[in-house]
């Protein structure tokens, strides 16, 4: 089908892109796991407050920084989107018979799978640090599975900035403003038991924490259906209403 193939190109032109960028890949490929060492060794006295947490503090944050790789990566897309309009390769694209959703699919596509990279990167060292997944692979493989749907709901939000704006400052200003709140308040990284009463009520709307809860019972045991059930619904609306923003959007560049 053309849509495919034509997605397939778009993804392929960015990933290629990206990769003849090595600084900005090497970076984009260790952020994730700078954080999960950097933050296992400055908290790492958390482990006397977490008695029912096997291993201490470091098997309690690897599933957090996972979820939280699907945060910092997403506003690349946006600017990526506003790069492309910017130099005008976007407008030379829709000269062309190219697919129209491929456009954005192939973007979202691209997004994916470098956080699927990093992600692998990162519980991949975590293993090695000595955290032990309860259930080994198939846990590994719904991990990435979430952090991919989690990427695809969080990039649509900066598609739809990069390309209303056509500015990285602002992607970079609406990234910082959103991603410290959601990703401090929130389970991702402590226990809401830590949290004060307010940030405790903001924790639970905030879809990092119930991704990162259900990632955590896949790698500490007891998981529970109903636990990941509730993170995709609260993505799946994300990912519907960045969705469409991102569509209201494009038909604006198009026409």
């Amino acid at each position: 089908m053309t849509i495919i193939y034509d997605t397939r190109s778009v993804t392929l032109r960015y990933l290629t892109k990206l990769i003849r960028n090595p600084t900005l890949f090497g970076t984009s490929l260790v952020e994730p796991l700078v954080f999960l060492v950097l933050f296992s060794q400055l908290f790492q006295n958390l482990g006397v407050f977490l008695p029912n947490v096997p291993g201490g503090y470091l098997p309690y944050l690897l599933p957090g920084i996972v979820i939280i790789s699907a945060l910092i990566s997403s506003p690349q897309s946006g600017v990526s989107i506003a790069n492309d309009l910017n130099s005008g390769f976007l407008s030379k694209m829709l000269l062309t018979q190219i697919s129209r959703p491929a456009i954005l699919l192939g973007r979202l596509l691209t997004d994916m799978v470098v956080v699927l990279l990093q992600c692998t990167v990162t519980i991949v060292a975590g293993i090695g640090m000595g955290v032990k997944v309860y259930y080994g692979l198939p846990g590994v493989l719904l991990m990435l599975l979430t952090v991919a749907f989690l990427e695809f709901a969080f990039s649509g939000i900066f598609l739809a900035v990069g390309m209303a704006t056509r500015k990285t400052e602002t992607i970079n200003g609406v990234a910082g403003f959103l991603g410290l709140p959601l990703m401090f308040v929130s389970s991702a990284m402590f226990p809401t038991s830590f949290l004060p009463s307010w940030a405790r009520t903001f924790s639970s709307f905030n879809p990092l924490s119930y991704a990162a809860d259900a990632m955590r019972e896949l790698v500490l045991g007891g998981f529970k259906l109903n636990a990941l059930l509730d993170a995709y619904v609260y993505t799946g609306v994300i990912a519907v209403a960045t969705l469409a923003a991102t569509l209201y959007q494009f038909r604006k560049v198009i026409k």
